[in-house]
């Protein structure tokens, strides 16, 4: 049944075609199958999940779709029943390419036994063209006239392509985050513009029509263009600041003239903090620094592009590393960096991460050239605010944190495991739990639902049955508002995550709970996750070493220990074989207990772990003895090569920032002031690179020390000196190299003599010289034959008009050949 089958008289034409039109030419069949295939060349997303990607592959009569999912990438083969006319997928699923033809942005597939299409299975959308593809490019094959057929349309803009792309692709709504009475903070999703929509716009998601149909109490005064001026030339109506269109993130709204004055001056003075996480392109090799550079904004009616000016106005971004990745499969290296700016000008981070020579991944504007690549595994620019701060109308201090959104989390993990310089993000909390793990009840973008729900589920300590949950008023005001129909197994199985299912297979008993955090059965999950990575990691790292690349091999390698120190770290909490207490290990440290939680995002996330700090010793009763700071960073030195660090390392050691908790008071960081005091221990220096390091005060000294006796000793002449010893009654002979001295009469013969004498036979190379004057190498002490070869040469060139030496040949190759003038 599913095998391609051509025969004109059986084949039933897709869409709609009458039955006269059954018996067909062979050359048509093969320019229908040729329109069902340009119809589905595409890449397609899964409507429930558009991170699960589909992509069709011909390649002569085998067919063949790849699913690309957060988890992996597999191909499947599908058939072409030309009989029917039905595309199966396996023998379980089929889909018509008449539904195709007059629908091409969906794809529905039906089960098997439903032959009459009376419900799709599962629906497919489509996100976009394939990389390389042509728009409206088909197959070259003759096409029957058609008399009704429309004139040719002009081909459509870049513009306009981009617009078409994105309203065929589902996109989030925007959300209220934070609503104090007169301030709003509003989450802005990827693709929804900023600036007030002009008179003439027919489409488009812009946020503020979003908030004018929406929200209620917003004074209608902000939504006049003159009221809000921008410099693009249109207003932002109730928004105080701007983000990119394919950006998401925090924005603040007003609901007064008043409360957007407030904002607005809060903005002149930077008084706003906005802080970024992106991912760009390459490994940035510091750990954190300062990008000071001002921007020239350049606007037109069509575009608006920032470059890096002295004309143009200040701006600073500072910038921390806090991952980074080796990618084979997408290209290299890539590094995920927190951005803080104060500045806030036109593409700021775009432009100065580009000037720094690591441009963003995805990004259309400044790094076009890799844009075709990034888009098949990262659909928009990697660019999120997650952090905002400001002051509300009684000037109270506001922070509001934006996780990262699911598109941006599936494509960090499409990049495989991160190597984690520092847990810290700007010394203040831990990066993984702001960014990408926040709790089940907190905010994060397109889970009001889940929210609620996971509210719900606190509040009592037993399950709750899926029944009384979806009669909550709550809940079903959120459910139609999102035109969800309600909490089902469908639901669930996409928030698996969040919510633990029990009596599935009971549906009058079916209920749920809230996933745990932590518990035996996630730890079993945890170590199964890191030893499937260990062995993977094995496995690149001895192709590496097959494919003679050390360089890369050399880091999996450093891969794999940080990842074998993480197993060994998860299997000592396990319980002992015989259900006793567990075995007794070190307790591990804070970051690590939250991060090891994320090894489905950052399956790699343990560092060579350092010596614990030093146990606690009784000294009396109620008192410890607190270790020494200066001592712990002593003997963290003497570890390092040549006894010297960057300050960063100092201050990121989980071990030493544990010394430092204990100390009294409390210090929170190693700085200039610090080590001003314990000069006698320490010195701190700046770099070539710029950057502060710090060395041990005896190690310089040390240094300084060789080098003045370097200095002050003698120097002896190294080979300056030929001697040549005479008879045993005699005083030896010493000849200096370019000199005219030469011996008293009535003494033995000079080497000049004696060489000169060989060579009246003609020319000859220096080891056959040498072995015609052997007496010659024992004079000098040489013992190997380079030695010997290089002294001799050198003995030669010093006599120019009596010898001639000539260098022929390089390498292991070269050789020497003395004749006489």
């Amino acid at each position: 049944m599913h095998s391609i089958t051509l025969r004109p008289d059986s084949y039933r034409a897709c869409g709609g075609r009458s039955s006269q039109d059954a018996c067909r030419h062979p050359c048509e069949v093969m320019q229908t199958i040729a329109e069902i295939k340009h119809g589905l060349n595409y890449i397609w997303g899964k409507e429930s999940d558009l991170n699960e990607t589909y992509d069709f592959e011909f390649s002569g009569g085998s067919w063949s779709c790849v699913r690309t999912n957060a988890a992996d990438s597999r191909k499947f083969r599908v058939v072409f029943d030309a009989t029917n006319c039905r595309l199966w997928w396996g023998q379980s699923y089929f889909m018509d390419p008449a539904d195709l033809a007059k629908k091409p942005e969906r794809v529905q597939w039906y089960r098997a036994a439903d032959q009459a299409k009376s419900r799709a299975a599962f629906v497919w959308r489509r996100l976009r063209a394939k990389p390389g593809a042509k728009p409206g490019a088909q197959a070259a094959l003759p096409r029957r006239p058609e008399p009704d057929r429309a004139p040719r349309r002009s081909p459509p803009s870049k513009e306009s392509e981009k617009r078409e792309a994105r309203t065929k692709v589902p996109v989030p709504l925007p959300e209220i985050m934070l609503d104090l009475e007169e301030v709003l903070v509003i989450y802005k999703p990827p693709h929804w513009k900023v600036e007030l929509p002009a008179k003439d716009a027919q489409d488009g998601f812009f946020l503020p029509s979003w908030l004018r149909e929406r929200v209620e109490g917003i004074d209608p005064k902000l939504f006049e263009v003159e009221s809000n001026p921008a410099l693009s030339g249109t207003g932002f109506g109730p928004l105080s600041h701007r983000i990119d269109q394919e950006t998401s993130g925090p924005l603040l709204a007003a609901r007064t003239v008043v409360a957007h004055k407030h904002l607005r001056s809060q903005f002149h003075k930077t008084e706003v903090s906005k802080r970024y996480v992106c991912l760009v392109h390459g490994r940035v090799n510091s750990p954190s620094g300062v990008l000071d550079a001002s921007i020239r904004t350049l606007r037109t009616d069509a575009t608006t592009r920032s470059e890096i000016s002295a004309a143009g106005d200040w701006a600073e971004t500072q910038y921390q590393t806090i991952a980074t990745f080796e990618s084979g499969a997408y290209g290299g290296a890539y590094s995920l960096l927190a951005c803080d700016i104060t500045s806030g000008r036109t593409h700021q981070i775009r432009v100065h991460m580009q000037h720094f020579g690591h441009s963003l991944v995805s990004d259309d504007k400044y790094a076009s050239q890799k844009l075709e690549q990034d888009r098949t595994w990262c659909p928009r620019l990697f660019l999120h605010c997650y952090r905002l701060c400001f002051r509300d109308m009684r000037r109270r201090a506001q922070v509001v944190i934006c996780p990262l959104p699911d598109d941006l989390k599936a494509a960090l993990t499409r990049l495989g495991a991160a190597e984690c310089p520092s847990d810290l993000l700007f010394e203040e909390t831990s990066w993984q739990r702001e960014v990408f793990r926040p709790p089940h009840t907190s905010w994060r973008p397109g889970t009001e639902v889940q929210r609620h729900v996971a509210s719900i589920l606190s509040k009592v300590n037993e399950p709750v049955l899926l029944g009384d949950l979806n009669a909550d008023p709550e809940l079903k005001r959120l459910l139609a508002k999102e035109n969800i129909n309600g909490i089902n197994k469908a639901w669930l199985a996409k928030n698996w995550h969040a919510f633990e299912v029990l009596n599935v297979h009971d549906e009058a008993a079916l209920s749920l709970k809230l996933r745990p955090t932590e518990g035996p059965e996630l730890l079993e999950q945890q170590i199964e996750a890191v030893r499937s990575e260990v062995e993977e990691l094995q496995r690149q790292k001895q192709r590496a070493v097959a494919e003679e690349q050390y360089l890369q091999a050399a880091e999996i390698k450093r891969r794999v220990e940080a990842a074998a120190a993480e197993l060994s770290s998860l299997l000592a909490l396990e319980d002992t074989e015989d259900g006793g207490p567990a075995r007794p290990a070190p307790k591990p440290a804070q970051s690590f207990q939250q991060d090891v939680r994320d090894e489905a995002l950052f399956p790699s996330l343990g560092a060579p772990k350092l010596p614990s700090k030093p146990e606690l010793e009784d000294v009396g009763e109620g008192q410890t003895e607190v270790p020494s700071l200066q001592e712990a960073i002593l003997t963290f030195l003497d570890r390092k090569e040549g006894s010297i660090c960057h300050i960063n390392e100092i201050n990121n050691d989980r071990s030493l920032k544990e010394v430092m908790a204990m100390q009294v008071p409390k210090a929170t960081a190693v700085n200039k002031a610090w080590l001003k005091q314990h000069e006698d221990a320490f010195t701190l220096f700046r770099g070539s690179d710029n950057e502060m390091y710090v060395v041990k005060t005896q190690a310089v000294r040390d240094q300084k020390a060789k080098a003045k006796a370097k200095a002050d000793a003698k120097k002896m002449p190294a080979y300056h000196q030929v001697i040549q010893k005479a008879d045993v009654d005699a005083a030896p002979l010493v000849y200096e190299y370019g000199s005219n001295k030469k011996p008293e009469d009535g003494q033995a013969p000079t080497w000049q003599d004696k060489f000169r004498e060989v060579l009246q036979a003609g020319r000859l190379t220096a080891p056959e010289l040498l072995a015609r004057v052997p007496l010659f190498a024992p004079a000098m002490g040489a013992s190997r034959p380079r030695q010997q070869q290089d002294l001799l040469v050198t003995f030669l060139q010093t006599w120019p008009d009596l010898f001639k030496v000539e260098k022929q040949g390089s390498g292991t190759e070269r050789q020497y050949v003395v004749s006489l003038k």
